[in-house]
Parts: C-alpha cells; structure tokens; sequence
C-alpha cells in the first residue's frame, strides 16, 4: 500500500494541477497516470534514485522530504521527459503534456514558466518542479497536506 499511496501522490499533483485549468481528458489523465507510475517504478528500481516509501508517505502528510528525495525527483522528471538528460527543463514537453490533456489557457501558460524556473542543480530543478505543480493543484476538502 505505500507504493499505492507515494504513486497515487504524485500522480495526484501532476493530474490535480492540471485539473484546476479546465475539464480534464479522463483518458490523457489516465495515460498520464500510467506514465508516471511507470517512471516511479522505474526509479525505485533502482538503488541511487530509490526513496523509502513509508518517508514518501509522510512527505504526502506534511513530512520533511525522504532521503533522496531530489534525485529520485530528478529520476522521475528526466523519465517524463520534463527534464532532458543533462538536467535542462524541457519546457515543450511539459506544455505539450498539459495541453494534450487540459487544452490551452493564459493560467496554464503562467503556471508552466513559474514550474520551469531552472535552480541552482537539476535535483532541485526537479524538486521545484514537483512543488510548484502541488502549489497550483487544488485540495478537495479534507485532502490537504496534512489532513489525513
């Protein structure tokens, strides 16, 4: 279950967020789902991008970020193809994405050049990636940060 739950959180900010913008594609939400568990999995096999689940958890709750947590953000942004090899965004990409499932909007435009900032490392790219999309996705009641 606590795969279940680091997935489903991730997976939760990059489908919430994009929600927000308009009516979602339920099957490019799905894809995107699948996408991105794929990529988790992909990362946790491997023993320098893998994070205790349990931890990943916690963070979901409100917790300080696991052991790992930039690299294996890193892992699963490069695996998306919202960062390119060399750490650089890959801002096409991530637009691209989000339009296919959300349409075209000005807050998506916004949101998408505050999200692609690069950081002083792709690590903390990717970890700013990560928070900016769960700054802009919206919370159903009782399913805040901490709520639990």
């Amino acid at each position: 279950m606590n795969k279940f739950v680091a997935v489903a959180f991730f997976a939760f900010i990059a489908v919430s967020w994009a929600a927000s913008l308009g009516e979602p594609d339920h099957a490019a939400a799905h894809e995107s789902r699948e996408k991105f568990k794929k990529a988790h999995e992909k990362c946790q096999a491997d023993p320098a991008t893998a994070v205790d689940e349990s931890a990943l958890k916690a963070l979901r709750e409100g917790g300080a970020p696991p052991a790992n947590h930039a690299a294996h953000a890193l892992c699963i942004s490069q695996a998306l193809g919202w960062q390119n090899a060399d750490g650089s965004v890959n801002k096409e990409a991530i637009k691209s994405r989000a339009e296919h499932i959300f349409g075209s909007s000005p807050k998506l435009s916004e949101i998408i050049d505050e999200c692609s900032l690069p950081q002083a490392s792709p690590a903390e790219t990717a970890v700013h990636i990560t928070k900016c999309y769960a700054k802009h996705s919206p919370r159903p009641e009782g399913h805040g940060p901490h709520d639990h």
